[in-house]
């Protein structure tokens, strides 16, 4: 995936170069101080930096900087393309967003448009609010034709913060397509079009495989603050096990920082869950490992599963039960959005979903569990 990271930020650089945005200046920055600015890897920009050159926006080798090849040929007007901007979470190298971000860069390009790289945000960060504005400012000023934008979680304020990002580009006139996630919590109206998984379907999909692994005392366990679509995925787990007559009168939301060993611990003493379904792979990967260091053992004592299927892009010690989102379908479709939005900006809104596919791995593979009778 960091052929297609290096895509974004090729495509932010030549968007820079050929719209004036860096005009006067001859020399980009080095190397490091745009890996700094990107959050990237330095072979990551390399690859940006290689792909310009073999163009013929800039020149120069390895070592001695890269020019900008003949900077007064370029104008505001002498680019075409047409450019759109994202907002995604950044969550960490390989997560989900970044993921979705990729694919979506990959999406683009493949039907002639391009993505430009606004900056990483984290949700937990001190400074999100003032780091948000200044990408929204810079979007407006740089007059893209629509954002992409994946709804902030994890921040006392994420429900604040994101309905101030879309309605500043709304005011604006610009189109944004959310993904993934809505900006309200359901079933408050959507305003603005929106394209995600199926998240009641997926919950309820996975729910019902796990209490076939004749699991009766199922937890379902997220980070505070979480996205909406996790409230989503709850509503599936629950509606699977009240079809399977699983009910007891404990509430089986548990709120938990993934990272919380203690918690946890004092969670498996109190409750003695037979498995526990967390929001989403990155929460599972984390509570497993947590597990594993209190000393029990997957899938034998506790079951473990999520949601996103990072199993295939991240290096897990083990395949970890999940719902595999059709990312190629949620970005093309969110793609095609966009543009029939750019076209009709009063059109109808339009939420489209997938249905995700269940992925069974190690975390809930126990052939002694017999379904249980119905």
């Amino acid at each position: 995936m960091a052929g297609i990271k290096s895509r974004v930020i090729c495509n932010d650089l030549l968007r820079r170069i050929t719209s004036g945005d860096l005009s006067g200046i001859l020399m980009l920055p080095a190397e490091t101080e745009l890996a700094e600015a990107y959050s990237c890897s330095r072979p990551t920009i390399r690859k940006a930096l290689a792909d310009l050159r073999q163009a013929g926006y800039i020149t120069g080798t390895k070592g001695s900087g890269s020019y900008i090849t003949n900077p007064g040929r370029f104008s505001p007007k002498s680019n075409a393309e047409t450019f759109f901007g994202i907002i995604f979470p950044n969550m960490g190298p390989e997560c989900f967003f970044d993921l979705l971000c990729n694919t979506l860069a990959r999406c683009a390009s493949e039907n002639g448009y391009s993505l430009v790289f606004g900056g990483y945000v984290s949700p937990k960060s001190e400074m999100l609010k003032s780091d948000i504005i200044q990408i929204c400012n810079r979007y407006i000023a740089q007059k893209i034709k629509g954002i992409f934008f994946s709804p902030f979680g994890y921040h006392a304020k994420s429900d604040q913060i994101n309905k101030e990002i879309i309605y500043s580009f709304s005011n604006a006139g610009i189109p944004v397509v959310l993904l993934d996630s809505n900006i309200e919590r359901y079933p408050l109206p959507n305003e603005f079009d929106l394209v995600s998984l199926n998240h009641i379907q997926a919950g309820y999909v996975i729910t019902e495989h796990i209490i076939q692994c004749n699991v009766k005392r199922l937890f379902f366990l997220a980070p505070p603050n979480s996205h909406h679509s996790v409230r989503l995925r709850l509503m599936g787990c629950r509606a699977a096990m009240i079809d399977n007559h699983i009910m007891w009168d404990e509430d089986i939301f548990v709120e938990m920082e993934r990272d919380d060993i203690s918690c946890l611990s004092r969670f498996i003493s109190e409750k003695k869950p037979e498995a526990i379904l967390c929001s989403n792979d990155m929460t599972a990967m984390s509570i497993m490992q947590s597990l594993e260091k209190l000393g029990k053992k997957i899938p034998s004592d506790i079951m473990i599963a999520g949601f996103d299927n990072l199993s295939k892009v991240m290096l897990f010690s083990r395949l970890i039960t999940s719902i595999d989102q059709p990312v190629d379908d949620i970005c093309r479709a969110a793609l095609n959005l966009m543009v029939e939005r750019m076209a009709d900006p009063h059109k109808s809104v339009s939420h489209t979903t997938f249905s995700g596919t269940l992925v069974i791995g190690e975390s809930t593979s126990i052939a002694s569990r017999k379904k249980p009778p119905r």
